[in-house]
């Protein structure tokens, strides 16, 4: 299970991120493991595919901070998320424990396998980095085309979605503004660990 909030600022990685860096820890034992990290997640891009760790984290509007929570939402990612990409979002799988080797020494942390499950993953099929759209557009290959195609999809999306009042009071101003004056409150303790004093005066 990953530490608490308080520790994930500092700079070190918790146990199962660092275990993740290595290639023994999964399946098909990659030859390059990148981290990226977000206020919300440590992902895991693994050549084929990325594996993305919720952090124990309660930002007010979304609360990770228990290991069944973190389990919930990872589902709800995958049924949401596969609506407009069914073919990137795999699976949620368990990192696991068990004891290393025969002689049963030291601990090894795993995706997947049958020991017992410390954490979860969500699984999804890693795209080409050099596709994107911050690639393309500093590079003058994003198009009208391109970026019609995503909005018209978008739009199609959010016709069809399903929205009821206690959806649509999301949109609220009143809301907006109390999610964001949360995110400040929130993240006032970083400044100066992981946001410079500057800059978070310049966003806020």
């Amino acid at each position: 299970m990953l530490p608490k909030t308080k520790n994930l600022a500092k700079g070190k990685l918790p146990p199962i991120a660092e275990a993740l860096l290595k290639p023994e820890a999964y399946p098909r034992k990659p030859q390059k493991i990148e981290l990226i990290q977000t206020q919300m997640s440590f992902i895991f891009l693994t050549g084929d595919y990325v594996y993305k760790v919720k952090k124990p984290v309660d930002l007010g509007y979304l609360d990770y901070t228990t290991l069944e929570k973190r389990h919930f939402f990872c589902h709800q990612e995958l049924e949401l998320n596969r609506r407009l990409c069914p073919d990137v979002y795999l699976a949620v799988v368990p990192i696991t424990m068990s004891l290393r080797g025969a002689k049963r020494r030291g601990n090894l942390i795993y995706l997947g396998g049958e020991g017992k499950a410390i954490e979860y993953a969500v699984k999804m099929r890693q795209l080409p980095q050099e596709r994107m759209m911050d690639v393309l557009l500093p590079q003058g290959k994003l198009t009208k085309e391109m970026i019609a195609k995503v909005a018209e999809k978008l739009a199609d999306f959010h016709r069809k979605a399903q929205t009821s009042p206690e959806i649509a009071a999301f949109g609220k101003l009143d809301t907006i503004r109390q999610n964001c004056e949360e995110n400040f409150s929130q993240t006032e303790k970083y400044i100066g660990v992981s946001i410079p004093g500057r800059k978070y005066e310049q966003v806020h």
